[in-house]
């Protein structure tokens, strides 16, 4: 892993805590090495709480993106917990399928995590029809420095150094199954991007503002007014 050699990883060790809640779901994170880079952010109900797609999709101001009727996505795209439709949301921001996991100049890089209908190490498929039996769990973005960054759930933040450090299989939901597909987008568009994303997250405050104003405005009108 370029950047990271096994003293520094080992220093990181002994500075920091283990997160053992996440090392019981995930058996090959603490091999693999990873550092914490946030504190927990709690359920979608919390405030300020975020998931991994929202922190893959740099959008942690609408909360919780998945395709469920409470959370955040794109409205031209199904709301379907399949492979296909996290694929489309993602395009929609300006990604392509990339052919691997490595650093690409010019790039960001994002990966899929999806678990087989078996709950167990299953080979990926050739085509994307066959992903109808995977169901998508987690999405982690890629790094400078080729390390990759993921939001575990209401967890913490964590920069791990390798993208099958959080492969994890069996029964229980928090299980992430494998990376199964990457994509990639130019660093000068996601500079476009993250300036839209800025327009808008402005424009839903000044929006929040106003209707506060005019709900005030309206309660004085109506005291005064019996």
């Amino acid at each position: 892993m370029r950047g990271y050699d096994g003293e520094r990883i080992n220093a990181i060790f002994e500075q920091v805590p283990p997160l053992i809640h996440l090392e019981q779901v995930f058996p090959k994170l603490s091999a693999a090495g990873y550092e914490k880079t946030s504190e927990q952010t709690g359920t979608p109900l919390d405030p300020g709480a975020y998931n991994c797609i929202a922190w893959a999709a740099e959008d942690v101001h609408h909360g919780y993106w998945w395709p469920t009727p409470n959370g955040t996505w794109p409205l031209w795209v199904k709301r379907e917990t399949t492979v296909p439709c996290f694929v489309k949301a993602f395009r929609c921001l300006g990604y392509v399928r990339a052919k691997h996991s490595r650093r690409e100049f010019g790039y960001h890089k994002v990966a899929l995590f999806a678990i087989h209908t078996s709950r167990g190490p299953t080979p990926l498929p050739n085509t994307d029809r066959d992903f109808r039996d995977w169901e998508p769990t987690h999405m982690a973005r890629q790094l400078p420095d080729e390390t990759w960054t993921s939001k575990c759930g209401g967890n913490e933040d964590i920069r791990h150094f390798t993208i099958d450090a959080l492969e994890s299989y069996g029964k229980r939901l928090d299980a992430y199954g494998c990376a199964i597909l990457y994509m990639k987008r130019l660093m000068l568009l996601s500079l476009i991007v993250h300036l839209v994303q800025w327009l808008h997250w402005q424009g839903e405050l000044v929006w929040r503002r106003i209707r506060t104003t005019l709900s005030v405005s309206t309660l004085g009108c109506f005291l005064h007014n019996p």
